[in-house]
């Protein structure tokens, strides 16, 4: 039986949730950045957005209807979330 903790990923089964901007979850195009949260030791959902919305956030100062909006949260699976990790992140010069 699934834990109310767990979410049905088509790809990856039952497994941890995670969210994403949409941005992030649609895009098939040049990485868009990967911005995560500082989280506290207890926090077990991932979180992240693009650098788009991380420019709206910065505006805002916090996440607010507006930056919300922007984002268009999705739900994703925690395998899901690793492999747009991978997809977005900035590689550093030289690597």
């Amino acid at each position: 039986m699934q834990n109310e903790r767990t979410i049905v990923c088509g790809t990856h089964g039952e497994v941890l949730p995670a969210y994403v901007c949409a941005h992030l979850a649609f895009s098939e195009t040049a990485p868009l950045g990967f911005n995560q949260p500082d989280l506290d030791p207890g926090d077990t959902e991932a979180q992240a957005w693009c650098d788009g919305c991380d420019a709206v956030l910065e505006k805002h100062g916090e996440w607010n209807e507006e930056s919300e909006a922007f984002a268009d949260i999705r739900l994703v699976c925690e395998f899901c979330f690793a492999a747009l990790r991978e997809r977005h992140q900035h590689s550093v010069a030289g690597s």
